[in-house]
């Protein structure tokens, strides 16, 4: 007969392992997208704004749904809320890879919907339910969803000379419908966090709302920094490369190499930060680092300085992606309004970074060059120092 203890803990396991399979599909099937952007282009006649459309449209769905996603979990539960998202990922990418122009887009709409709910769900999961290993807990979360965001770079281009690109999108199906099945018993458990939490203080915060603490700006503010830096990074990478006069093998290669790079920043930075008292030194340190990478990417003519650059630009995206969503745990007093963070930092954050592919791929269009695109990610990177070291702040947002 199983003890109490036991049986909580298998229930953990079982929740752990939900989050990690719906991590794998948080970020790979954007990521998947950028390697084979050029042979979509050419297949549909689409100049490089609205190929960087595509990109963006996911974006813009974190932004519009991730603060309704709180308010849907409040009612249904994590557990019903999770799985409707899944089944909203398999769907898009079906339409997605299939249904000519309109599937495209209609298709990346539905994914990104579904990857929104995921993105604001599992931070406040994990608050709730590991609330001693939180930090632990999320940088296992964003190690595994950087590995098959680096995954999902690295395969398309191979997928794609097997087959085509649409197969090559599709794929990601599979691991979308195991996602599904894992999380099944979270159906039986789906609840909202208010049995749990600190009651006394989700009453004081009530006619507090997340939107007006300056706090949850500069975390929104970071949020939507590093995201619109990485989802530029991701979606133009590849072509910037062939424009430098490097092969679509070698600019794929070097896609999955900055987001593999970032894995052991994704994997530390949550349990350094963690541990801190603030987060401003480490922020700031996050931000030279992505700085270094992106200067040396502007200049650089051969492979090997191409390779040194990707190496500082995955470092620092690795730790700057694992600080904004440890911002969401850090700031926060319980599960509720982590949740509440979670979503505003995602909308206000993710609106904000759906502009980076569309601007940079209407600047190139307009100068037909990427130097002036490079510039502007450079001064993004200043911007996400100032918002990092407000952000770092030892303060949580009912102060």
């Amino acid at each position: 007969m199983k003890t109490k203890s036991t049986k909580i803990n298998t229930q953990l396991l079982v929740v752990f392992l939900g989050i990690i399979f719906v991590s794998f599909n948080l970020r790979a099937p954007i990521t998947s997208v950028g390697p084979v952007i050029d042979l979509i282009q050419e297949q549909y006649k689409l100049n490089s704004s609205m190929a960087g459309f595509i990109t963006t449209l996911p974006l813009l769905a974190f932004a519009i749904f991730s603060p309704i996603v709180a308010k849907i979990n409040h009612k249904f539960g994590h557990g019903k809320t999770m799985f409707a998202g899944l089944i909203l990922i398999i769907l898009g990418l079906i339409l997605r890879s299939y249904l000519q122009v309109f599937g495209l887009f209609a298709g990346t709409i539905f994914t990104g919907i579904g990857i929104a709910i995921g993105n604001v769900l599992i931070p406040s999961v994990i608050k709730h339910k590991f609330k001693k290993n939180a930090g632990s807990v999320i940088s296992i979360y964003i190690t595994s969803m950087c590995i098959f965001a680096a995954i999902g770079s690295g395969v398309s281009i191979p997928i794609t000379n097997m087959y085509d690109w649409n197969t090559s999108l599709a794929i990601w199906v599979v691991l979308a419908f195991i996602a599904l099945l894992v999380w099944l018993p979270q159906l039986k458990k789906s609840q909202n966090y208010n049995n749990s939490d600190d009651i006394k203080t989700q009453e004081q915060m009530i006619r507090k709302s997340i939107w007006k603490s300056s706090l949850a700006w500069w975390v929104t503010l970071y949020m939507g920094t590093q995201s619109l830096i990485f989802y530029t990074l991701i979606a133009w990478m590849p072509s910037i490369l062939i424009f430098k006069g490097f092969d679509s093998h070698f600019a794929g290669m070097m896609l999955l190499v900055f987001q593999l790079v970032g894995l052991p920043a994704t994997l530390m930075i949550p349990i350094i930060a963690g541990k801190m008292k603030n987060q401003r030194l480490i922020a700031t340190l996050i931000s030279l680092i992505y700085l270094i990478g992106m200067i040396i990417f502007l200049y650089a003519q051969t492979s090997f300085v191409i390779i040194v650059s990707m190496i500082f630009l995955g470092l620092g995206m690795g730790g700057a992606i694992s600080l904004a969503i440890g911002f969401i745990t850090q700031r926060t007093p319980h599960a509720k309004k982590a949740a509440e963070l979670s979503g505003m930092s995602q909308s206000a954050g993710y609106f904000l970074a759906a502009f980076g592919p569309l601007v940079l791929g209407f600047i190139y269009d307009v100068s037909k060059s990427w130097t002036t695109a490079l510039i502007v990610l450079i001064i993004a990177i200043g911007l996400l120092t100032i918002f990092g070291l407000k952000a770092g702040k030892d303060e949580l947002t009912y102060h």
